[in-house]
């Protein structure tokens, strides 16, 4: 067993200003210059002495006056906002240039009327963009202030939990296992303490801490061997410590890493490429119907140079989606709002776009599956224990124990498992302040998830005692001798009950160590979990359970929540045992594994992803980090859950609950589908311009679309809709459907056709029956010439743009998921109605203000023509009712099927894009 550093000696106030230096003035920002090699070889006393502190700790006043000296413990200052360069950006993308390309051609055409009109729709569209993407920034902003790091820090001698931000120079923090070091410090005192320093120095193997001083420090790199210093952003494995805060924020190791990190670039997301590979696409696109209409039109109607190039910039500018961009911007934080909402805030904004595409579930079983809720619900005595076993088991159970009581009284705190134990040994009558006191802890050996046990040395006097508890079979193994009779078929009996097993044992000075029995914990299963298992089952996605407990016990919760009793429950040795094939074929028949280590967790999560899967895995403790890390989505419980495991993950489950992660892909998969409804919605109305266009060509009709049109219908009608459509709920089949890759395009084959041969069509053909319809009322039949009807040409054009704007109100409806009556219904979306009610405001602004119909070359028509926007909606829907229609006379696919069809064939995927890691 490890001894243990001295405890703190009581260390009489020292007052600020000692050593005579002055508190810092305010806006100073340097902090107190002690090198860490100092402060190692001091007493702790003459640590406080240097960083002007107290053993009880700064009082508010102190640390509020600190914090305004020496700024904010974060591990970089926050990124000054460069408003200007942000704007340059939006105004100079593909798209963006490609329409400062068209204004400077409308210029040298002589069109100085088109030239600034495309000037004004880059700018509207930059500022828009740029308003959007601040937003967006402060949404994240606001949810990483959600997860941010915690820490336990003593201000006058209490304890409270502070957001690591405010932290200061001079505070005394308290460590225990599962928490990150939150700044730089020194350590006063510590209980068998080791840190995991992997994110400084690349070393996995946990390194001992203690308080006590050395006479030779060393410089530089060396500091971080120092055994007195806990450097920021290490995470605590074992034990625990009391120390003092030294450097915070950019003086700080992880604010030293931070700047490194802060020069290399950013790495845009998969969805932020695919949408830019996108925007390259149509712009080559654009740019080459352009030039071939630079040629056509002077073929056909035998205009100018000029007149040609004017028309070949309304054709370039028909083609690009200008307000694709703020679209995208928008939807993802609104997706992310919406998730935070429902319980599980991200860290990573690229999660929003993974976690939709899960094709398997790697959980723990305690408070994910269950309710942690642990209570002690009997105990068992061990054959041939003494007569008074289970009074020594109480004992030993507040001993061998490192929960504390509750600040607020009452209650106690820390591992749930010792929260549960102090609380039985409290109702068998064993006073755990009075017990502690009276058998002090002089060494210990902290609970590690290989050994899975944990043992204390306490002190009565000159007599000294063991005390142990863990797992029965790692407890058995330290006796070193057959277990006593019947215990096996009392775990074997516990666990299929559904109960968490403990063996406790006590070793008097000198003797062997004697089992007392067994603590059967119970933990109910979360009444939610079933249905969002069933719900797992009919989205494809496959549930894999790892724990650290008896096979037994997860396979009662297992059935308890209504997983496969057939499927196989695998132990951790047996893992070890397989080759990576071996193991992926028994997670794909659905498999779960129990007494897992940390490797094996990592090794599953591992082959998976190998093999194509898309992985989430959850997880709450130090041991857990690893597999958080290395999955395409690590979710960590933002309950219980150890600092070190919300660092390493995505997505912090505000409520431990498994259920919050089946919403969480549930709002992942509707957010992609969001995306998918507002590009095609943008690019049908693309197809809609191009049209009139290319009937000029080939026909000799006056241009049936004003340029200037085109940009009222892109940057005026059409932005609001596809916003709504950006922020659609998820429909009630989003989890009936197998999972996606995450580089599945965002415009599919099967979308690409419907938007540009269906949708597309569609509007083009009411914008023409619109143009040909206004010329037939007024005297025109087919196969007769225009010339007569020359007066009539911006009327007529007008009636094209209200067509176009027409298949664009049915558009909006047709992009909607569920029956009929719920595509046309408001309630479940308020933005629709928002977007239709301005798309059609603006439009009829448009046609009848004065000096803005002017503007877009537009002039006003008969009421009586206005009937044109329902009357064209209502045939685009009829269009799409028809398209389902047919499609659901085709083969259907029932729920139970989804499942046998759903990613159980790895080599057919490709390996998943592992976006922001």
């Amino acid at each position: 067993m490890s001894r243990s550093s001295p405890p703190v000696p009581p260390v009489p106030p020292v007052p600020l200003a000692a050593a005579g230096q002055a508190e810092p003035s305010r806006g100073a920002s340097a902090q107190p210059r002690v090198r860490p090699s100092e402060l190692a070889a001091l007493s702790v006393e003459g640590r406080i002495q240097a960083l002007r502190s107290n053993p009880t700790g700064l009082t508010d006043v102190d640390s509020a006056r600190r914090r305004l000296a020496y700024g904010d413990n974060e591990p970089a200052p926050p990124r000054r906002s460069r408003p200007l360069r942000t704007l340059l950006a939006q105004l100079t993308h593909t798209l963006a240039l490609l329409l400062w390309l068209g204004a400077g051609l409308a210029f040298a055409a002589g069109a100085p009327e088109l030239g600034f009109a495309i000037v004004a729709v880059v700018v509207l569209n930059g500022a828009f963009a740029f308003i959007q993407e601040h937003r967006a920034e402060q949404v994240v902003s606001s949810l990483m202030r959600r997860v941010a790091v915690r820490a336990r820090v003593v201000r006058a001698g209490v304890e409270r939990r502070v957001p690591a931000r405010e932290l200061v120079p001079g505070d005394v923090v308290r460590l225990a296992a599962g928490e990150i070091v939150p700044a730089d410090c020194i350590l006063l005192g510590a209980d068998s303490l080791s840190l995991d320093l992997s994110m400084l120095t690349g070393e996995t193997a946990p390194v001992d801490r203690d308080a006590a001083p050395i006479a030779t420090p060393g410089r530089g790199a060396e500091e971080l061997a120092l055994p007195s210093l806990l450097p920021s952003g290490a995470s605590v494995v074992t034990g625990a410590g009391e120390a003092l805060v030294f450097a915070t924020g950019a003086e700080s190791a992880a604010g030293k890493i931070a700047r490194l990190l802060d020069q290399g670039g950013r790495e845009g997301s998969l969805l932020e490429r695919q949408v830019a590979q996108l925007s390259h696409v149509t712009a080559a696109i654009a740019v080459i119907a352009g030039a071939a209409t630079l040629v056509l039109v002077q073929a056909f109607h035998r205009v100018g140079a000029l007149g040609a190039l004017t028309f070949a910039i309304g054709v370039i500018v028909a083609l690009v989606p200008e307000g694709l961009l703020p679209t995208l911007s928008v939807s993802l934080a609104i997706g992310a709002q919406r998730m935070a909402a429902r319980g599980a805030p991200v860290r990573r904004l690229s999660a929003v776009e993974v976690v939709g595409s899960v094709t398997t579930i790697c959980t723990d079983k305690t408070g994910t599956l269950t309710q942690n809720a642990l209570s002690v619900r009997c105990f068992i005595p061990a054959r041939g224990a003494p007569p008074d076993a289970e009074q020594a088991a109480r004992l030993a159970a507040a001993l061998c124990n490192n929960a504390r009581p509750a600040p607020a009284g009452g209650d106690y705190e820390g591992d749930p498992v010792d929260v549960a134990l102090a609380r039985w040994a409290a109702a068998g009558g064993v006073d755990l302040a009075e017990a502690r006191a009276r058998w002090p802890r002089i060494a210990d050996t902290a609970f590690d998830a290989r050994r899975r046990y944990m043992a204390v040395t306490c002190a009565e006097g000159s007599a000294t005692r063991d005390f142990v508890k863990g797992a029965p079979e790692a407890v058995v193994a330290l006796i070193g001798a057959p277990a006593p009779a019947g215990l096996d078929e009392a775990v074997v009996g516990a666990a299929e009950r559904g109960e968490r097993v403990l063996l406790l044992a006590v070793r008097e000075a000198g003797g062997p160590l004697t089992c007392l029995g067994l603590a059967c914990l119970h933990d109910p299963t979360r009444p939610e979990v079933p249905a969002a298992i069933a719900a797992c089952r009919r989205a494809g996605v496959r549930v894999v359970i790892l724990t650290g407990d008896h096979p037994a016990t997860a396979r009662s919760v297992a059935a308890a929540i209504g997983l496969d009793m057939t499927d196989r429950m695998v132990e951790g040795p047996e893992i070890d045992a397989m080759d990576d094939r071996t193991l992926l074929e028994l997670l794909q028949a659905g498999a779960s594994l129990a007494r897992t280590t940390p490797e094996q967790k990592l090794r599953v999560v591992q082959v998976l992803r190998r093999s194509g899967e898309v992985v989430v895995a959850t997880g709450d403790g130090v041991n857990d980090a690893p597999a958080l890390r290395a999955a395409d989505v690590g979710v960590a419980m933002g309950l219980r859950g150890t600092e070190v495991a919300k660092q390493a993950s995505d997505i912090i489950l505000s409520d431990d609950n498994f259920a919050t992660i089946v919403a969480a892909i549930e709002e992942g998969r509707a957010i992609k589908q969001n995306i998918r409804r507002f590009v095609s919605y943008v690019f049908t109305s693309n197809v809609a311009e191009l049209v009139p266009f290319l009937l000029y060509i080939f026909f000799p009709i006056p241009l049936p679309l004003a340029i200037v049109q085109v940009l009222a219908i892109d940057l005026g009608t059409d932005v609001l809709p596809a916003l709504a459509l950006g922020v659609e709920p998820p429909s009630p089949a989003t989890l009936l459907v197998p999972p996606e890759p995450p580089r599945e395009p965002i415009l599919t084959r099967e979308l690409g056709l419907r938007t540009f041969f269906l949708y597309g069509s569609v509007e083009a053909l009411l914008g023409v029956l619109a143009y040909f319809g206004f010329y037939w009322a007024h005297g025109w039949r087919p196969f007769d010439a225009l010339d007569p009807f020359r007066a009539l040409e911006r009327e007529a054009a007008t009636m094209t743009f209200i067509g176009i704007v027409s298949g664009q109100i049915g558009c909006l409806f047709a992009q909607r998921d569920g029956p009929l009556r719920k595509r046309l219904a408001f309630w479940s979306n308020r933005w629709v109605a928002a977007g239709l009610s301005i798309e059609i405001a603006l439009t009829i602004a448009l046609l009848y203000m004065p000096g803005l119909n002017r503007l877009f070359a537009m002039v006003p028509v008969g009421s009586a023509w206005l009937l044109w926007l329902p009357g064209g909606a209502a045939v685009m829907v009829l269009a799409d009712a028809l398209r389902r229609a047919v499609l659901a006379r085709g083969p259907r696919v029932m729920p139970g099927a989804v499942r046998s069809c759903s990613c159980r064939s790895p080599a057919r995927r490709r390996r998943p894009h592992r976006s922001g890691r």
